[in-house]
């Protein structure tokens, strides 16, 4: 298993540095391993090393993540286009060239495409709903006794119309226009190296490649509908102080009928 390194000393700073700094650090070595600049074996390799780690030093946030719990803080919550997507090349090269011609293209297909975190398009058909919480205040008796508690909770429920589809009963979902149907879209950006492209998810549909037509009147086609709900729920003799007990299909209902 390979042990990744340390991103200040990948960048060779002092965990003090300032922003200033670890931009300077990283301009200097983004220039000397710039594969369009550098043919050596392993050159794109190591760019894409200090590349990785400018842009988590580089991020209040990630910084502070990854200052607290290491490489784990940064790899349990954040994919790698997370990473490199806010590197602003012509900022930290003040809109300089290298000259080549060559693209940014052949380092950001490793970045931003197959394995390493490119956008994945969503799930089609249902999706399961939130769970919803209720905190119930009862007697010292009725903890030692049990009882059956009665009380209501406003739940969203999936639209009787629609079937939780969104679409207008007799219609169906169109192929999205923003994406064409592939759940996901390309933007260009030109930097100092050249112009690369990063493709996201679907703003438009989310992912999903379609989207509703005609929507549903009922739930205006959000799939779902409010309501308030009457619930019985026999409470267990000798419960203690924080105990939680779950209620199955009662919690909010999913997009496109997703359970609930």
């Amino acid at each position: 298993m390979t042990t990744k390194r340390d991103y200040y000393d990948i960048l060779g700073v002092k965990k003090t540095a300032g922003k200033d700094e670890i931009k300077k650090a990283y301009r200097k070595l983004a220039v000397k391993y710039h594969p369009d600049k550098n043919k050596e074996a392993g050159a794109e390799d190591k760019f894409k090393e200090i590349s990785e780690a400018y842009g988590v030093l580089s991020d209040e946030k990630k910084k502070a993540q990854y200052d607290r719990f290491g490489h784990a803080g940064i790899d349990s919550r954040y994919s790698q286009e997370d990473i490199f997507k806010n590197i602003n090349f012509n900022d930290i090269f003040g809109g300089s060239s290298f000259g080549g011609g060559g693209g940014f293209g052949s380092i950001f297909d490793v970045f931003f495409s197959g394995g390493m975190g490119g956008a994945r398009r969503a799930k089609k058909g249902p999706r399961r709903g939130s769970d919803l919480q209720y905190r119930l205040n009862i007697t010292l008796e009725q903890a030692a006794k049990g009882f059956e508690a009665k009380f209501s909770i406003r739940r969203h429920e999936a639209c009787k119309a629609c079937n939780g589809s969104g679409a207008k009963p007799g219609t169906s979902s169109k192929t999205c226009p923003a994406c064409g149907g592939s759940g996901q879209t390309q933007s260009a950006r030109k930097t100092p190296f050249g112009a690369f492209t990063t493709v996201s998810t679907c703003s438009n549909c989310r992912g999903e490649g379609e989207v509703i037509d005609v929507p549903c009147e009922k739930c205006r086609g959000t799939g779902v509908q409010s309501k308030t709900e009457k619930i019985s729920l026999k409470i267990p003799p000798g419960v203690d102080n924080g105990t939680n007990l779950r209620m199955h299909g009662k919690g909010d209902a999913g997009e496109k009928g997703g359970a609930a």
